[in-house]
């Protein structure tokens, strides 16, 4: 007969595994919207990122000391790497899309859960089991057919795909030291401190560039703020998540924000979706669905299922 406290501790554990997965894919959806909102802007996109992770910051500093917690020189000092790539992340990112085409950057980004898949076994010791494995790989190519959809433009830049390569590599790097962080660190603190790095590591990058902060029209603080908000709202969210959620699983949940981004897009942009990007949008949702709800059990518990612990 198991232990009544063991049983107890299963369920909690269960709860706040569900939880977490929950909260990866509310963090998927808001990640979605930030390519639409990003591209209804005329700022440059050093000079986007600027703006964006300086009211994130301040945000996140109001809500932390409405919450009566405290920001200390050593939230700082432990959060300094994660807002470094977190920076590096967002810069290229938003600077790719203006060179190259959505469609490119959103694939090269594609290849992140790969990434940390290889990488979450030797950090966390988290395993993959070949069922998990074969739905991962649908879940990218359904991902990958929703983003190809309409097809490849024309408009090809190569230095914008070599800055999407280095903004996947930079939000590689950042989930899996989020991941290795919120092991001991609150996630709101934790997500104010990283923003706040990101935004000091902004300024000589800014100044560096000759991109002038002036080049804001009125009309982009509308798509700036959202940009703070709701995507903004999506780093807190998975950062809870993460203690509670294998990095290599929501990762993969977190790859679904292109799917969203093509509805987005439909409903603010008024872009049409094909019949090829409706299917692979699908299929995508269905097989990381189904890698959601086999990882909604603790490890410790389900050890025939062939999923690893995590480090949490």
């Amino acid at each position: 007969m198991s232990d009544p406290t063991t049983l107890a501790s299963r369920s909690v554990a269960r709860r706040r595994r569900s939880a977490g997965l929950t909260a990866s894919v509310l963090a998927a959806v808001g990640w979605g919207f930030g390519g639409v909102f990003a591209t209804l802007t005329f700022a440059p996109g050093l000079v986007l990122t600027f703006y964006r992770v300086w009211l994130g910051a301040c945000l996140l500093v109001v809500v932390l000391y409405a919450s009566g917690r405290r920001l200390s020189l050593g939230t700082l000092r432990a959060t300094w790497l994660g807002g470094v790539l977190l920076a590096g992340d967002m810069s290229m990112f938003f600077s790719a899309v203006k060179l190259t085409s959505v469609v490119d950057a959103t694939v090269i980004g594609a290849a992140q859960p790969v990434l940390v898949i290889i990488a979450a076994r030797p950090l966390f010791g988290e395993r993959i089991g070949r069922w998990d494995l074969c739905w991962i790989v649908v879940a990218l190519g359904g991902v990958v057919a929703a983003v190809l959809g309409p097809g490849v433009t024309n408009h090809h830049e190569v230095v914008g795909d070599v800055l999407a390569v280095g903004a996947m590599l930079s939000w590689s790097a950042y989930w899996l030291v989020s991941k290795h962080a919120r092991a001991v660190s609150d996630a709101l603190e934790y997500t104010a401190g990283v923003t706040i790095v990101a935004a000091l590591t902004m300024v000589p990058i800014v100044l560096l560039s000759g991109q002038s902060l002036a080049r804001v029209k009125a009309a982009d603080w509308l798509w700036i703020s959202l940009l703070a908000v709701v995507p903004g709202s999506a780093h807190l969210m998975m950062n809870w998540a993460h203690r509670y959620v294998d990095a290599s699983i929501s990762s993969v949940i977190g790859s679904s924000n292109p799917i969203v981004a093509a509805a987005a897009a439909l409903v603010i942009l008024g872009q049409p979706l094909t019949a090829i990007q409706v299917g692979g949008g699908l299929v995508g949702l269905v097989a990381i669905t189904v890698v959601a709800r086999r990882h909604r059990r603790p490890a410790e518990a389900p050890a025939r299922r062939g999923a690893g612990a995590s480090v949490s």
